[in-house]
């Protein structure tokens, strides 16, 4: 901004438009946005900050976009600056957007997958998997992985390996959430409350949260708390108990500041998390061609008093199985498609506890300055899993009872330069290690007790499938007749310790603009420690041993160069590369795995993948920064693929280095101002991932498209601004489009999602200078949205086992802010 033109800009005012930022004259109205319409045709839009200043005395409006800060590289950059395709959703547009946790970002963000709430980036799926884990998060510069983002400052998407800066489980990219510090000047009170009704979903929706910011200390300490808890209904009704069950979760996150001096600042923080989730996320739409059913006769001299034979009745044509196994229609006024028929309702039960130490120390001798940052993490884990139907075709109930959880200590401790100079670097050291809990109550399974179950488990697992007597087992090795299996963890530890760099060094080219070149490393050095014992029924006679003790080292590189003729353009070019570390398949694949079909890729341990990345990309401002672009164009070879390996026979999976396989597209993300007060955004990704080799473990084919990743996804948002009632509010209009894609190799027409697209609406009003509500209309025209769909088993035998994951269909939420 020019020096003369300082005071009359400080007379703007801010209004929010969407994720955008404009600035203007009090005085002054909104223009007519169809006067400028031409631009409309010339301009495509990204997230970016958008600003926009007039003179008193103007007639004519000058706009700009402001670029945004953000700390991929771990100090503080413009955007332009760093040679890496970033995606950063600011407050603003949280707020706009409606956006409640950072997974609904996830399918907006060009070139994403997200299959199950998990980010895939860069088409990285690599098995049948929906969790591949090949993407890491940090929140507040500590590895972990927070969600809700209510007073968040901004989500920054980096795409591409960042294994350098950023360690492990980063091959496809890191999410960064950068939440709002304490404010050491302004005492704060700030709170919100969502209701959200949503079709064929019982009850409402709600959300609460409270914030509170206190300074003390005479501008040297200041205390941040924020509160939050939030439920709802489930959707999917089992048909059999009846229920929906439903969801829970809430938060409390505390940060306390103490900053002695400029130079010097010390950040305490707190998270504790809690989760509850009862219920079914899938919809069963199976039309089985037959399933089993036991026929009792009473026997005084049998075991349990009962004879069993098996019969297979046939489903009526067209009907699905709840209804079938129901007997008869589903409940009037629920909807068929959300049912499904299992024996039993499952839940999960969540505690996470963080406390978190950042120390910035600049200037801790000349040009260089020190941060640490470092977590203490509890984590426990609760869930029963019903297997009635994988163990026992729903002819008795069995199920499964998990105890586990974690401490886990994280340390990063790095050296920054701090000059002027062109020679610009990071070094550090990490330390990360996981001690799991040790408990002889990993896992249960558990079967009912009553005679008649007991009878029939006798028959399938002992006759049937010449298992045994489950309910004798129980009694012999535990001495309860309703346990058949157990897992229990003695010990299990991982660690990883890392060394690294990078340097960058800037040549002034002059007139011609600036090169910048940028070198780096990181030494990793990974150890697990394990010791497992499995014993039951699936195992054999006596209880099965997994002790083992190994690791692994390496180093993953990076090199990037990048050129900006002006500070408005820069073009870059990246090698870099990543890795997620390898472990140890425990406990080993027990004695029923013995003659599957898929156990011949299992080894006791897997080694970490690697992967090597190319890109070219470019970012830049145009039409005297009224829009702004960042396009990237990148090929990945990925070697050792960790896969996911399922054994139908028995029901277990396991973990083998088991592909390779090969990755190229492209991503587009821009934003533009069209007008004084109607802003556009557009992002957009084309991903061609496949396999290049067969792998027949995994059903896979040399040429096969990966899993999980679909062709193409966009993201155009329309945001105009204007003034209604005499208060500032906006308008927000978005189309979101996702490619098709399929869950398993080996494909059936049953594991493909298909493609969408789906429209969104929202609106806001500043009611009061402390009050501002909005209404959002998500999926305008009641979209069919399917986020996940598999059959399990791959053989035309089977049971007829089809999972649908939904999206949501339309839905209306009202929010009110307020902040004092």
């Amino acid at each position: 901004m020019k020096t003369e033109n300082k005071e009359r800009y400080q007379k703007a005012i801010s209004i929010k438009i969407g994720g955008i930022r404009m600035k203007r004259h009090t005085q002054l109205f909104i223009r007519n946005s169809i006067s400028k319409a031409v631009q409309a045709a010339l301009l495509v839009a990204a997230p970016a900050t958008v600003l926009f200043a007039q003179d008193e005395e103007a007639t004519q409006s000058e706009r700009y976009i402001e670029e945004v800060t953000v700390t991929a590289r771990k100090k503080e950059e413009s955007l332009m600056e760093v040679p890496m395709n970033i995606t950063a959703v600011g407050s603003d547009e949280i707020l706009e957007r409606n956006l409640i946790n950072k997974e609904e970002i996830y399918r907006t963000v060009a070139g994403a997958a997200s299959p199950g709430g998990e980010l895939i980036l860069r088409g990285l799926a690599g098995s049948n998997s929906s969790a591949p884990g090949t993407t890491s998060t940090w929140t507040d510069d500590i590895p972990f992985n927070f969600s809700d983002l209510y007073d968040v400052q901004r989500v920054e998407v980096l795409r591409g390996p960042q294994g350098t800066l950023y360690g492990s489980n980063a091959i496809g990219g890191t999410v960064r959430v950068i939440t709002n510090q304490p404010n050491l000047d302004e005492l704060e009170a700030f709170g919100a409350a969502v209701f959200t009704q949503e079709n064929n979903r019982p009850g409402t929706e709600t959300r609460a949260y409270a914030g509170l910011n206190i300074p003390f200390g005479d501008g040297k300490w200041a205390l941040r708390v924020v509160g939050a808890s939030g439920s709802r209904d489930g959707k999917i009704m089992n048909t059999y108990t009846g229920t929906s069950g439903g969801d829970s979760d809430s938060f409390i996150r505390a940060q306390l500041l103490w900053e002695p001096s400029n130079d010097l600042s010390v950040n305490f923080g707190y998270v504790s998390e809690e989760t509850f989730n009862s219920g079914y996320s899938w919809a069963d739409r199976s039309q089985p061609g037959y399933y089993y059913e036991a026929v009792l006769t009473e026997n005084p001299e049998a075991t349990y008093g009962y004879d069993v034979y098996l019969t297979f009745p046939e489903c009526p044509p067209g009907v699905e199985r709840p209804e079938c196994r129901l007997g008869g229609p589903i409940a009037p006024g629920h909807d068929p498609k959300f049912t499904l028929w299992e024996t039993m309702d499952p839940w999960v039960e969540e505690q996470r506890d963080v406390l978190s130490l950042r120390v910035q120390k600049d200037d801790l001798f000349e040009g260089v300055d020190l941060v640490y940052a470092g977590s203490y993490q509890t984590y426990d884990h609760a869930s029963l899993d019903n297997w009635s139907r994988n163990d026992a075709n729903d002819m008795f109930r069995t199920w499964i009872i998990n105890d586990d959880g974690y401490e886990r200590i994280t340390s990063e401790l790095r050296l920054q330069s701090n000059t002027a100079s062109p020679l610009q670097w990071t070094v550090g050291a990490f330390f990360d290690e996981s001690d799991w809990k040790s408990t002889p109550n990993g896992q249960w399974q558990y079967h009912a007790s009553d005679d008649r179950s007991r009878a029939i488990a006798e028959y399938l697992w002992g006759f049937y499938w010449d298992l045994g007597d489950p309910t004798q087992i129980g009694l012999d090795l535990y001495g309860d007749g309703t346990k058949n299996y157990n897992f229990s963890q003695f010990k299990y530890n991982q660690r990883e310790f890392a060394f690294f760099g990078e340097v960058d060094y800037t040549f002034d080219l002059g007139d011609a603009g600036s090169l910048e070149v940028t070198a780096g490393n990181r030494y990793y050095d990974l150890k697990d420690d394990i010791h497992t014992q499995v014993s039951g029924i699936w195992i054999g006679d006596e209880p099965q041993d997994t002790i083992a003790q190994d690791g692994e080292s390496g180093n993953r590189s990076k090199l990037s160069v990048s050129y900006m003729p002006n500070e408005n353009f820069t073009v870059f070019g990246v090698y870099s590369e990543g890795y997620r570390p390898g472990g140890n398949n425990g406990p080993n694949a027990p004695q029923d795995c013995s003659a599957d079909e898929n156990i011949g890729s299992y080894v006791d341990r897997y080694k970490s993948d690697q992967i090597e990345n190319m890109e070219i990309g470019l970012k830049g401002l145009a039409f005297e920064r009224r829009f702004q672009y960042s396009a990237a164009v990148y090929q990945i070879d990925w070697t050792g693929v960790q896969a996911s390996v399922y054994m139908p026979s028995c029901g277990f999976s396991y973990t083998a280095n088991a592909a390779k396989a090969q990755s190229r597209g492209l991503e587009f993300e821009s934003t533009a101002l069209l007008t004084d007060s109607l802003s556009v955004q557009v992002n957009a990704g084309y991903t061609n991932s496949e396999m290049l080799e067969d792998v027949e473990s995994l059903g896979a084919s040399a040429g096969d498209d990966m899993t999980m990743v679909p062709k193409y996804n966009y993201y155009i948002a329309l945001n105009q601004d204007l003034v209604l009632l005499n208060r500032d509010s906006s308008v927000r209009l978005d189309v979101s489009g996702y490619g098709k894609y399929k869950s398993h190799f080996n494909t059936k027409d049953s594991d493909i999602s298909p493609a969408y697209e789906v429209f969104n609406l929202s609106g806001s009003m500043q009611v009061t200078d402390n009050t501002r509500v909005s209404l959002h209309i998500n999926n305008l025209a009641d979209k069919e949205i399917i986020t996940y769909k598999r059959s399990r088993y791959r053989g035309d035998y089977s049971i007829g086992n089809l999972y649908y994951y939904y999206g949501a269909e339309r839905n209306i939420a009202i929010r009110f802010d307020f902040q004092f």
